[in-house]
């Protein structure tokens, strides 16, 4: 199975998963699929990672429980993604 079939499996799951969610939320409480959601935000393939803040992003602020559970993730997840924006804008000379 080549590189790309593989990331077009897990964004599908994510995105099946968010199918998952709308009638059960508190699925993303449950300990397995946080570990599977977090190690997502950490995926090589952007697509996937983009799924799995597509997925938390919907759900946490309905749901508090998911706050406390997905705070440090997401919040490492913006700096990152922070970080890589401000460097692109460095590297094409865009910040004054």
């Amino acid at each position: 199975m080549s590189t790309e079939q593989t990331v077009a499996i897990r964004t599908k799951a994510l995105k099946c998963l968010t199918m998952v969610v709308e009638a059960d939320p508190s699925v993303l409480a449950r300990h397995d699929m946080q570990l599977w959601v977090q190690n997502s935000f950490l995926d090589q393939s952007t697509a996937v990672r983009e799924a799995a803040v597509d997925l938390i992003g919907k759900y946490v602020l309905s749901c508090p429980d998911l706050i406390e559970k997905y705070y440090e993730i997401l919040s490492l997840r913006i700096l990152v993604r922070s970080f890589l924006v401000w460097i692109f804008l460095l590297a094409n000379r865009l910040v004054p």
